[in-house]
């Protein structure tokens, strides 16, 4: 519990009827129509749908009471576990409870500094053979950042040539599937249509053969009994520290999934407005260029300079602008109560972009992560979520991001192209097209 409880109260906000239209605003312009509630409110509003009642918040304090002081009392709601896991399967990102903690607790090692450093080489092959050939001329961005993402993922995963074909199958996977259920969770009252219709089965269908193309690459590995010094060999070489086993084959192929999905899309986010950011911001880009000119790859990887301009892109434009949590019993922050199966959405959008918090809210300023900046933005700034289920990846994220920013910088320039960008707010929010001249330094 926080702070006094001599009275409690809940939340202002929404009734049902109210409720109900502004989910349907929602669907179509979900930040802006949080934007909008968020001023109105200061700061964390409820929404009363009948049988679910939401609190939405961009309270620092409240956030972290719910993700860390108090995280006990809270677990991911049914939209990240049951709908999500119905094509990932039971992963880190889809468990709650005992079993997650168990999977956490195995698989958390492969993820060490000192495990991650093992990596880099392949970074850092995967971003050359992708700059190879890299276009010039004003191009849109984003659909290369989502195929350098996608390739690093499956590069540090299977240390081999994954065949094209097979490639191709996983990237459909993850962009359709992913589409999919994007819809399906801002439009939920169209669930009966997406069974009717035969588009739930269809892309079940999809997810089924995405964990065959999983299950060949495993049996290829294990039948070779050989290492590559990937993440694949790190799943399979994880013990259970109760009983020593390993995990099985589908727990296998349920983790790699999760890796594919949370661990490419939000990269492409963050490396396009990263991008985006620096042409717009000439001096920023040449002072990151100068910095960073001349580091050995292990210095690259965790450089102040590169990390600071990504963290500020991940601020502006946060690949994961929202996550939810359940209240398991009944809580109380700062006399408000929150009652037992409350959904708790966390708007990291609106906390980044907070005047009260931050100075010069809208603006690029990557200095703010550099020294001793950066702890006060320590309990405001949250790209990689916080408390006990902080994304895994975190550090391997940042690394890979690193990796092709320095070796991007070294080889290009980048230029405002001759469109601004448009916003399209999904699960994750992502640049549906931002335009930039590249040309070769």
């Amino acid at each position: 519990m926080a702070t006094t409880t001599n009275t409690t109260v809940l939340h202002p906000g929404y009734g049902f009827l109210r409720s109900l239209v502004r989910t349907y605003k929602s669907a179509r312009k979900p930040i802006e129509t949080m934007q909008e509630s968020m001023a109105r409110f200061q700061g964390t509003y409820a929404v009363n749908l009948g049988m679910m009642r939401v609190i939405a918040t961009q309270d620092p304090g409240l956030i972290e009471h719910v993700l860390k002081n108090n995280h006990r009392n809270y677990q991911k709601s049914s939209i990240q576990t049951d709908y999500l896991g119905r094509f990932l399967g039971r992963g880190l990102l889809t468990a709650n409870g005992d079993y997650w903690l168990k999977q956490r607790r195995l698989i958390q090692p492969g993820f060490h500094m000192d495990k991650i450093q093992a990596l880099y080489a392949i970074m850092e092959n995967t971003v050359s053979r992708f700059l190879t050939n890299f276009p010039v001329g004003t191009i849109d961005i984003y659909p290369l950042m989502h195929r350098l993402a996608f390739d690093m993922v499956i590069d540090t995963l299977f240390n081999v040539d994954v065949p094209a074909e097979k490639r191709t199958q996983l990237g459909n996977f993850i962009s359709e599937v992913q589409e999919f259920v994007i819809k399906d969770v801002r439009q939920p009252y169209n669930r009966w249509w997406f069974r009717l219709s035969g588009e739930m089965g269809a892309n079940l269908k999809k997810a089924e053969g995405a964990r065959e193309v999983i299950r060949f690459l495993i049996r290829q590995r294990t039948a070779s009994n050989t290492k590559h010094n990937d993440l694949l060999d790190m799943l399979l070489d994880a013990r259970y520290e109760d009983n020593g086993e390993p995990m099985t084959e589908i727990q296998v192929i349920d983790e790699i999934l999760i890796l594919l999905i949370a661990g490419h899309e939000t990269t492409a986010n963050a490396l396009s407005w990263s991008l985006y950011l620096l042409a717009h911001n000439r001096e920023e880009l040449l002072n990151l260029r100068n910095a960073t000119a001349g580091l050995t790859l292990h210095e690259v990887a965790v450089n102040p300079a590169l990390s600071a301009v990504i963290k500020e892109s991940m601020r502006l434009y946060p690949p994961a602008w929202i996550s939810d949590r359940v209240a398991l019993e009944d809580d109380v922050y700062n006399n408000y109560v929150i009652p037992k199966g409350t959904v708790v959405v966390s708007f990291y959008y609106g906390l980044h972009r907070d005047p009260k918090h931050w100075h010069a809210a809208q603006t690029f300023l990557p200095a703010r992560f550099l020294g001793e900046g950066e702890k006060s933005t320590k309990k405001i700034f949250y790209p990689f979520g916080a408390g006990p289920r902080l994304c895994i990846g975190n550090n391997f994220a940042m690394a890979e991001m690193c990796i092709f920013l320095q070796a991007f910088l070294k080889q290009y320039d980048v230029h405002p192209g001759n469109a601004a960008p448009v916003i399209r707010p999904l699960v994750t929010l992502r640049p549906d097209r931002v335009e930039l001249r590249i040309q070769n330094v």
